[in-house]
């Protein structure tokens, strides 16, 4: 095995992806200002490798203080360095990328398969289909930083659906590993969840939040502590609209603590599990709590988290997950629970890079619904990176059980299949 270092990570500029994940924010702008495949910072969407952690937890810029020494494209400077010594008299100086830091991406499936819906009489209410995909979705990518202290992260995302929103991220940097940030998309909870998180699907997602981001693990391993509050007002589709005047609305923290593998500050330490995609062997150990403010969501009508009959709405959801790599294979098992329902949720997520373009994944999701009436599923999906800047992943989502719990016609499960293709530049 090799030691990771930092210097070696520098290396992998030479093996080609480029993809995007709201979570893993795998911007190309950044790509572009260190001349580096995105592959330094991901092992493949939406996951962040152990460098690309560290990149986020830095702020946005190169660990270990390398910021200048990597950079091939220089920022512009807004005000000269003397403005400091007459600092306030002058405004305090700064800068901005040099370069446009934006980028295109472009996704949408190229086949779509739905199997037969019958209901409980025999009567078909959806017929079989089969055909060419669509609606094709750009989104415009941005991120840079700016001055010192401050990284941003965003997009400008729904074109297809004719209702285009901005999802942006600040992150202040007081410190190596220690972040204040804000806004609407992001979320560093949402990221360190990983995609096999339980948390997010039986809980209203957070809006605009607030949060602080510490970190500690120069060598290898290190902690994590996230903390935030959100307002839940906001017109995303995941999130009902509310009426209300607090920025508390939503509380969360969660706490990971990696036992090996490489620092979650420096990015470095530990060895390489698959150096091409930047996978360090690994075990990861998080704990976590979303609370929602009582009552705000009274009325309203998502059997999720809010049970009209009894007018019991969610208000805690806490659990725990575990996530590791080894080699080529990666995995993670998550669980959570709801306190006010005593809903139990699972999932467990794991993947093999056959090659380094190619990630073979399987997925299985149970999430507890009001009622006893689960609805499990699993997701085996194939991920192929053709080129730098193109992908195609074919996804199968199969319900372990035949008819829809939910349904009062007894209509059966929807099983599907998709061909998506994506590219950018």
């Amino acid at each position: 095995m090799k030691k990771l270092t930092i210097a070696k990570v520098a290396s992998l500029c030479m093996v080609p992806a480029l993809f995007w994940s709201q979570d893993g924010s795998a911007v190309p702008a950044f790509a572009r200002k260190y001349q580096t495949s995105c592959y330094t910072c991901h092992s493949g969407f939406p996951n962040r490798n152990a460098f690309g952690e560290a990149f986020k937890n830095n702020g946005y810029r190169w660990p270990g203080g390398e910021e200048e020494d990597h950079a091939k494209q220089e920022q512009t400077k807004m005000g000269g360095d003397g403005w400091k010594q007459t600092f306030p008299d002058s405004p305090w100086p700064s800068d901005i990328p040099g370069f446009a830091p934006f980028a295109l991406f472009v996704t949408g499936p190229i086949v779509n398969y739905a199997d037969k819906v019958t209901s409980s009489t025999g009567k078909v209410t959806s017929e079989q289909t089969f055909y060419q995909g669509g609606p094709i979705d750009a989104r415009i990518l941005f991120g840079g930083t700016v001055g010192e202290n401050l990284g941003v992260v965003g997009a400008l995302e729904g074109f297809a659906a004719n209702s285009v929103r901005t999802n942006l991220r600040a992150t202040w940097s007081f410190a190596p590993g220690i972040n204040l940030g804000f806004g609407n998309g992001f979320s560093a909870f949402s990221g360190l969840a990983t995609p096999i998180s339980a948390y997010t699907a039986v809980f209203p997602s957070s809006g605009t939040s607030t949060e602080v981001n510490y970190v500690a693990g120069c060598k290898e391993g290190g902690f994590n502590l996230i903390a935030g509050i959100a307002s839940a007002t906001t017109s995303t589709a995941t999130i009902p609209t509310v009426s209300s005047d607090r920025f508390d609305d939503t509380r969360y923290v969660r706490m990971k603590y990696k036992f090996f593998g490489a620092g979650l500050l420096s990015g470095a330490g530990g060895t390489y599990g698959n150096e091409f995609v930047g996978l360090d062997n690994s075990l990861d150990i998080g704990a976590g709590l979303v609370s929602l403010r009582q009552n705000l969501l009274s009325g309203a009508v998502a059997s999720n988290w809010y049970d009209s009959s009894n007018k019991v709405t969610e208000t805690l959801v806490y659990g725990f997950d575990i996530a590791g790599n080894y080699g080529n294979f990666t995995a993670g098992a998550a669980y959570s629970r709801d306190s006010d329902f005593g809903l139990n949720n699972y999932a467990v997520d794991a993947g093999y890079y056959i090659y380094p373009w190619l990630l073979a994944r399987v997925k299985y999701t149970d999430l507890g619904v009001i009622g006893g009436l689960n609805n499990p599923f699993w997701t085996p999906s194939l991920t192929a990176w053709l080129r730098a800047n193109v992908s195609l992943a074919a996804s199968y989502k199969g319900f372990t059980k035949s008819t829809l719990p939910t349904s009062t016609t007894g209509e059966n499960n929807k099983n599907t299949f998709t061909l998506t293709g994506a590219f950018a530049f």
